[in-house]
């Protein structure tokens, strides 16, 4: 009698289809559930403070730039609120008078590169030059204490992470993206975004240069003013991670 031969259910072709599928369904979950875990660790991005207090970190990107930064500085103000502020290099040179109109508000300045571009692939001369000289460029218009780095678009795959942790320089992120830079984002769009995502210790991403800014202006007076009134204060990124 001939023996009969198993013959499996699905090609083989299939066979690496379904083992893949199954595969990366996995490595999806186990990344999942190891975010909150990886969020925390610094060489990996700060993303948020762990804090029961109701307080926020306002931080805006890609300036100075008049006069968007000045009307910023000022709706800030009157709310006795501070914030962050992440200057590109270039722009420094620019403008520094108004950096040092930030200084004196008493906000922080830290690090968004000297280029803003992109920084994820890059070799480790380019990136130290792009922090350091941005770094430097602060130094020389006052400002003291430790200088945070927040990559442009927030791209730092490979060195880039390798460098900041080295230097023992934090590397900023943020959980709550206003997406001020849509083109058809009202102030009251950008104002509903960050209010309905916001958390105690959360670190907020807006931008005070890269374009026209008055919406992003009017957005925070929108966001100080019902986040106050629901009993939020507002700091800066380190005075933020003295909490935690």
């Amino acid at each position: 009698m001939k023996a009969v031969r198993f013959v499996p259910p699905y090609p083989k072709a299939w066979r690496k289809v379904i083992r893949l599928f199954f595969a990366t369904a996995i490595a999806l979950i186990l990344v999942r559930n190891a975010l909150p875990l990886i969020r925390q660790i610094s060489f990996f991005g700060l993303y948020q403070v762990a804090t029961t207090e109701k307080v926020v970190a306002l931080t805006y990107d890609d300036g100075p730039a008049p006069p968007y930064t000045e009307a910023i500085l000022e709706v800030l103000n009157n709310y006795q609120a501070k914030a962050t502020f992440y200057v590109v290099g270039q722009n420094l040179e620019i403008y520094p008078d108004t950096v040092r109109k930030t200084i004196a508000a008493g906000h922080e300045l830290s690090n968004h590169s000297y280029e803003h571009k992109y920084m994820a692939f890059r070799s480790w001369d380019y990136i130290t030059n792009e922090v350091d000289k941005t770094d430097q460029l602060l130094r020389n218009l006052g400002v003291t204490g430790q200088i945070d780095f927040r990559p442009p678009w927030g791209r730092r795959f490979l060195l880039l992470p390798l460098y900041l942790h080295q230097q023992q320089k934090r590397l900023v992120i943020w959980n709550v993206d206003s997406f001020d830079w849509e083109l058809d984002a009202s102030p009251s769009d950008i104002a509903a975004r960050v209010i309905g995502a916001i958390q105690p210790g959360s670190i907020v991403l807006m931008h005070d240069g890269g374009g026209d800014r008055q919406r992003t202006v009017e957005a925070t007076d929108l966001i100080l003013s019902q986040l106050t009134e629901a009993g939020y204060r507002f700091v800066t990124v380190a005075e933020l991670f003295e909490l935690s």
